[in-house]
């Protein structure tokens, strides 16, 4: 497994390439800690938001991310709520 952070808005060409790719490991990780079925999520439910505070769609659904964020830490990996804070 190979991590990059390639921009994604605009999409890079890094990013236009590697999609297909990502977007499997991400399926495939889905199906077996989540039990997704294999039809979800679909490729056209694969949402990308910018990660830059100056960015209006960030900010709007920042609190709500961090949220979600937090209670998937602590549900499926035992996180505490001390390490869900919104600086992580």
């Amino acid at each position: 497994l190979k991590v990059r952070v390639v921009r994604s808005s605009p999409p890079s060409s890094q990013f236009k390439a590697t999609f297909q790719e990502s977007y499997q490991v991400y399926k495939r990780y889905q199906m077996v800690i989540h039990k997704d079925p294999p039809d979800k999520p679909t490729i056209n439910q694969v949402r990308l938001v910018p990660v830059s505070f100056e960015d209006p769609q960030f900010k709007s659904s920042f609190s709500q991310s961090a949220t979600l964020f937090a209670k998937y830490q602590m549900s499926v990996h035992k996180d505490t709520p001390s390490d869900c804070g919104e600086n992580e």
